[in-house]
């Protein structure tokens, strides 16, 4: 017999709830993650889910679904779900006479209590409800109709001892909760600080984070994806391999470039054939920036995991997480051209990128791999995209870190993709030094709660894993043969004016001018457009993404023989310049920018990298503003000695610079107090709250204040109508905001806009109001520089002004 309750508009509870339970089943067989699976935790996890939403039994939810009433406190599901929940799995306890499992009882309650919102810290949940949250929650139980809420309980497809203890008595659920609840919550109170004191790593946290996660996306699949889980997919593991044969198999071109090739060859050979183990679990691949890490590293990955398939039941996806937005798409095209040899048409089982930016669009093959693509509506393919439901996902750290230390919702969700699966960090040395020790404690954590692997790649190991085994039998010796430019070194003070008016250009040689700050840059383009008269190429974050994506792509075709960028393409970006002037930095940001100094070993080339130090009006060091003092002060120590290095020397130096980093530069209390946070699961993800990353900001820390990206005084988000299609984009906006004020269907407004957003935000930039403020929006709560006023507010080459004179570029 039908229950007559609704989950979702047309949808009855039990068959949404049924869905759901079959859902959490097929992710947890995919995660090679034992606790949830253990007998009891596992029959708490089934309860859990299969009671998530019985809150929605209510007359005030089953009203406000049909739009008969307005939702409010009284039509929340989610806390008088977790309570009987609560209710009914004490009874079966009661029942099997099992001793009180208190932690795995606790995170099946607290994954149902915020299956809808962000965590709070645990230790504020340990109460039993009182006052006004009780007296709602007596006038929910009393408007369930018994009869309709028995149907729907055993129409759950459960086994047969968690089934006997599912029936509701009102009175019997209110004399408990009034009564008895209290004794429960006192109890995990005790439990709770015992077991704090008891805590060294940060295994609680991914137990809860993975059970809650299973609950959460298997609950957002059937509801927004109609119960579409995705068939996995099986990619060769000779794929790469076969693509270099089909690209450069008869490549031969300069000496030079054969020399790199076969350089390039001999790495990905040494690195294939190190033999890898499902037991071995943390790796770092350590080669030259222009070595073809990107391809190693993903042979590396697909190697791996076969070799973990065939230890274990299920391939681990790969999950290749990169520091910027700006690199990410040329390495996503890469993967996908690499793939394209083994698939053809790459659908998104195989490979997706997920960054605020991304397309959301997912794609897949039907019933015939020769048919076009399945495309799938934009909620669905959201769900799935920002769920990581493809055997590759390209990724941004931020996104990465999000889950490992979830407290959002959504970013909690993703956390049973983590459970076995390979991570692929890619220029790991541009994560915040200050965050090392404990993202080193997090990487090896996940290594042995979540059974992940952890292969870290770049030119610059920051020492990050020092007990990884390096895939690379003896880095230095590459970085030793390849020598393909030389460091030249002037640290003293010198303003932009004075550098320009000294600098003669050689004919035949690129340039690129790297800044340390968009003001700096911009003032270095005006004298450089006046001294030289050629075009110049500029890159910063005050230049809308569309153009600067465009750019980038330009520099790499050879259209711009100059350039002046901020630290924008320091890391990961394919350009190419025989001549880098680059402002002084921390060693390993110089070390980074020196990659893309003749990158490729231009034929009867050889490069130039000069360190220079640029000074304002004032005299004060751009570098100043915006590196760390000790960091520059390690790294000028380092170099003062010398005028001249090779690239090889210049590595060299990098063990030094990382181990007075380590020893002396990183705040201890930051990493101590936010450890503490993830000991103790404090959350507190519903209150806003500072990044921590200064000594004086770290007492009593929340793990929702851990921030890769940093928050900046005056630094806001401008909307820029550079163009047509910009105007065309905001005028849409406009309309769907409208809409959403007016309509019934604020979903569905809510969509349309969630569309928008990745074409809104090619057009809008991050910069720093303080003179020059253009107009408030109001309806999109952003500044907007409108077309009529984009002279004054924004230059069509360096971007957006920090003065408004028109002429200020000349």
């Amino acid at each position: 017999m039908a229950s007559g309750l609704y989950s979702h508009p047309g949808i009855l509870l039990e068959e949404h709830t049924n869905r759901v339970l079959e859902l959490t089943r097929r992710l947890r067989t995919e995660g090679a993650f034992p606790y949830w699976n253990e007998p009891i935790p596992s029959a708490l996890l089934e309860l859990a889910v299969a009671l998530h939403d019985f809150g929605k039994a209510t007359q005030y939810f089953q009203d406000a679904l049909r739009g008969d009433r307005r939702r409010d406190v009284y039509s929340r599901h989610a806390h008088l779900s977790a309570l009987f929940f609560l209710h009914r799995a004490l009874a079966w306890e009661l029942d099997q006479g099992i001793e009180h499992p208190w932690e795995a009882l606790l995170f099946a309650y607290l994954a149902i209590k915020r299956h809808h919102t962000h965590l709070l810290s645990v230790h504020d949940e340990l109460y039993a409800p009182k006052g006004q949250e009780l007296k709602i929650l007596e006038a929910q139980i009393h408007s369930i109709p018994p009869k309709a809420a028995n149907a729907f309980l055993q129409a759950l497809d459960l086994q047969s001892d968690l089934k006997a203890v599912l029936n509701f008595k009102p009175d019997a659920f209110l004399a408990w909760l009034q009564e008895e609840a209290g004794a429960t919550f006192r109890r995990w109170r005790r439990c709770w600080r015992q077991w704090i004191r008891e805590q060294q790593d940060s295994s609680a946290l991914f137990r809860f984070l993975y059970g809650f996660s299973l609950l959460l996306d298997a609950d957002k699949l059937e509801a927004g994806a109609r119960a579409h889980l995705p068939e996995r997919k099986v990619i060769p593991a000779q794929v790469v391999e076969q693509y270099k044969r089909r690209m450069f198999a008869s490549e031969l071109g300069p000496k030079q470039k054969q020399k790199l090739n076969a350089l390039r060859e001999q790495a990905y050979q040494e690195v294939l054939s190190q033999p890898l183990s499902p037991d071995e679990h943390l790796y770092t691949l350590t080669l030259p920036t222009g070595m073809g890490k990107t391809l190693t590293g993903l042979a590396t990955a697909l190697a791996l995991r076969e070799v973990v398939a065939q230890a274990r039941r299920h391939p681990p996806r790969i999950i290749y997480a990169l520091p910027f937005l700006s690199i990410i798409d040329q390495n996503a095209q890469c993967l996908e051209d690499v793939l394209q040899t083994a698939f053809g048409q790459v659908d998104s089982r195989i490979l997706v990128k997920h960054h605020h930016l991304a397309d959301v669009q997912y794609r897949e093959h039907q019933d015939d791999e020769r048919e076009p693509l399945h495309e799938w509506d934009y909620a669905a393919s959201r769900l799935l995209t920002e769920g990581w439901h493809s055997e590759i996902v390209i990724t941004t750290f931020v996104q990465l870190f999000d889950t490992l230390l979830a407290w959002r919702n959504g970013a909690a969700r993703r956390v049973n993709k983590l459970a076995g699966t390979i991570l692929l960090l890619d220029e790991v040395q541009a994560l915040p030094s200050v965050y090392w020790p404990l993202v080193r404690r997090l990487l090896v954590q996940a290594a042995e709660t979540l059974n992940a692997y952890v292969v870290l790649m770049t030119a610059t190991q920051p020492y990050l894993l020092p007990q990884a085994r390096e895939l690379v039998p003896n880095p230095d010796r590459y970085f030793r043969v390849l020598d393909r430019f030389d460091v030249l070194l002037d640290l003293r003070d010198v303003s932009l004016e004075a550098f320009v008016a000294g600098f003669r250009p050689e004919k035949g040689k690129s340039y690129l001018f790297m800044a340390n700050t968009i003001a700096s840059a911009q003032r270095l383009y005006e004298l450089l457009q006046k001294h030289l008269g050629e075009p110049i190429a500029f890159l910063s974050t005050g230049v809308v993404p569309r153009e600067r994506l465009k750019r980038i792509e330009d520099l790499r075709e050879g259209k711009y023989r100059f350039a002046v960028s901020t630290q924008l393409i320091e890391a990961g970006v394919d350009v190419d310049f025989d001549v880098i002037y680059r402002d002084m930095a921390p060693l390993d940001a110089l070390v980074q920018a020196a990659g893309r100094c003749n990158r490729h070993l231009s034929p009867g080339k050889r490069g130039e990298f000069h360190v220079v130090s640029w000074v304002d009006e004032q005299g004060r060091r751009y570098a100043s503003r915006i590196y760390d003092l000790v960091l520059l002060r390690h790294t000028h120590t380092l170099l003062e000695r010398y005028e001249r290095l090779t690239e090889p020397e210049l590595f060299a130096l990098l063990s030094t610079y990382f181990q007075d980093v380590w020893e002396r530069s990183i705040p201890d209390q930051v990493t101590e107090s936010l450890w503490q946070a993830v000991l103790e699961l404090r959350f507190d993800g519903e209150r806003d709250r500072p990044c921590v990353r200064q000594a004086d900001e770290a007492q009593g820390a929340y793990i929702s204040q851990f921030c890769l990206i940093e928050e900046q005084p005056y630094r806001r988000d401008v909307f820029v109508q550079l163009d047509d299609n910009a105007v065309e984009v905001w005028k849409k906006a406009k309309t769907i905001i409208a809409k959403l004020r007016n309509t019934q269907n604020r979903w569905k407004a809510q969509e349309e806009f969630s569309q928008l957003k990745p074409q809104f935000a090619q057009y809008i930039i991050s910069v720093a109001l303080q003179e020059n403020i253009p107009s408030w929006d109001d309806d999109l709560g952003i500044y907007v520089i409108l077309k009529e006023t984009l002279e004054h507010f924004y230059h069509s080459e360096t971007g957006f002004r920090q003065r408004g004179d028109p002429c200020f570029f000349g």
